[in-house]
C-alpha cells in the first residue's frame, strides 16, 4: 500500500512518531492519545479508510517517517505547520505526562520550521479537546 504525502499523512505521520515516542504505543479506544488522534481524524476530515491504509503501510523507521514528515510540511503552509504542531501538542499531553523523547521530538520538528512555541500554544487554544 502506498500513501499519499500531503498534510494529512503529515498529521498521521506525527501522531505515529509521537503516539510511539515513549516506547508505549496503544491502540487502546479509551487511551487519550488515541483519542486525540480520532478527535483530529474528525477535526481534519481523515477518514477511518485513509487512517486504516496509513497505518498498515510500510512506514519504515522512526527516522524515515521524521525525514518524510519534514518533506511533507515542508510545502505546508505557515499555518498548517503551526496546526500541525498544535495537534503534536495535544497528543503529548494527552495522557498527562509528557515524556521527554515525545518533547524531543516536538521541539525538533518546530525548529526545524522556526516556529515560535508561542504560536502552537496559541493554535492549540483554537482546537478541541477530548476532556
Amino acid at each position: 500500500m502506498s500513501i499519499t504525502l500531503n498534510y494529512k499523512s503529515g498529521l498521521l505521520y506525527l501522531y505515529w512518531l509521537m503516539s510511539g515516542a515513549d516506547g508505549k504505543k496503544n491502540f487502546d479506544p479509551q487511551d487519550p492519545e488515541w483519542k486525540t488522534m480520532k478527535l483530529m481524524s474528525d477535526v481534519e476530515d481523515i477518514s477511518e479508510g485513509d487512517f486504516n491504509n496509513f497505518i498498515n503501510s510500510d512506514l519504515g523507521s522512526a527516522d524515515e517517517q521524521l525525514s518524510n514528515v519534514l518533506v511533507i510540511l515542508k510545502s505546508a503552509s505557515h499555518d498548517q505547520k503551526v496546526r500541525a504542531l498544535a495537534w503534536m501538542d495535544l497528543v503529548m499531553i494527552a495522557d498527562g505526562d509528557i515524556h521527554n523523547k515525545e518533547y524531543e521530538l516536538y521541539s525538533k520538528v518546530r525548529l526545524h520550521f522556526d516556529i515560535d512555541e508561542e504560536e502552537v500554544k496559541k493554535e492549540k487554544l483554537s482546537l478541541p479537546s477530548i476532556d
